[in-house]
């Protein structure tokens, strides 16, 4: 038997096994052996999953010869362990903070996060668990990891035409005589000044949002793999599989600490169900 980590495996079946009957066209053939186990019931949440999947790399010319014949039975079953990932979502650990090799750990970071966490929590369910597919099987196509990088922004007080922008905040009543707090303009234009408890606000430059984003889809393949070597580990017949040491917070020298999690989420939920929500 072969001794493989699990990327090694994955790269394996989705470049060398995966594609064979699809010809010149890889997996993107009806007739690969990747779009044969897409004729399941979860073909349909499997077809989505690879539309999301950006990758740009060459066709084999046409006049080239592809190796073709069956697919190794090991491959077969990363197919299926990989679709299976469909039916996983993203969990946030509580205090998850992807960016703590930052120096700045007040409320701009806080807020940089939470508009990550709700960004990426904007896509229903269903279609989080595609892109899980999507990410696992374009990270082993293109054989390098998911990129993490996010170097910390520089903090720039916001302004309005070039001079800085004053903020206050005020109480309010609602229609049902509840006060709630708002925040409004804090310049006073008439005397071209602040207003007395006026106050300056710092932001981010540039936006963060996209790097923080980064490194949670990195999280993700991360937990990814944790799956797949859970859900292969007694099922192959070629290979054995050695457990990954990649860390979840590679950006970290001396801390590895807790990244998002992945968990079953549509158990007990039909596969016409689920295709539905897509």
């Amino acid at each position: 038997m072969k001794t493989v980590t699990i990327e090694e495996l994955l790269v394996w079946a989705f470049v060398h096994e995966l594609p064979k009957g699809g010809g010149t066209d890889g997996l993107d053939s009806i007739h690969s052996a990747w779009r044969q186990l897409e004729a399941s019931s979860w073909g349909k949440v499997l077809g989505y999953a690879e539309l999301m999947t950006l990758v740009d790399r060459d066709r084999a010319d046409p006049g080239t010869w592809i190796e073709q014949g069956a697919p190794h039975e090991d491959a077969l079953e990363v197919g299926r362990a990989v679709a299976q990932l469909a039916k996983y979502d993203v969990m946030f650990p509580e205090g998850w903070n992807p960016v703590i090799d930052w120096t700045e750990q007040g409320e701009l970071t806080r807020d940089a996060i939470s508009r990550a966490v709700e960004r990426f929590s904007l896509r229903p369910a269903s279609k989080r668990g595609a892109s899980i597919v999507s990410l696992v099987i374009s990270t082993a196509i293109l054989g390098r990891l998911p990129d993490f990088y996010a170097p910390e922004p520089e903090q720039a007080m916001i302004e309005r035409n070039g001079k800085p922008a004053w903020f206050m905040r005020r109480t309010a009543k609602d229609a049902f005589g509840r006060e709630y707090s708002l925040e409004v303009d804090g310049y006073n234009h008439r005397a071209k000044r602040p207003q007395r408890d006026a106050y300056v606000k710092y932001e981010f430059q540039p936006e963060p949002l996209s790097d923080i984003l980064g490194r949670v889809d990195y999280q993700i393949w991360i937990a990814a793999l944790l799956v797949l070597e859970s859900a292969l580990a007694k099922s192959l017949t070629s290979h054995r599989l050695t457990y990954s040491a990649l860390s979840a917070t590679p950006w970290l020298e001396e801390k590895d600490m807790l990244g998002v999690q992945l968990f079953r989420a549509f158990e007990g939920v039909s596969a016409q169900h689920f295709e539905k929500a897509c």
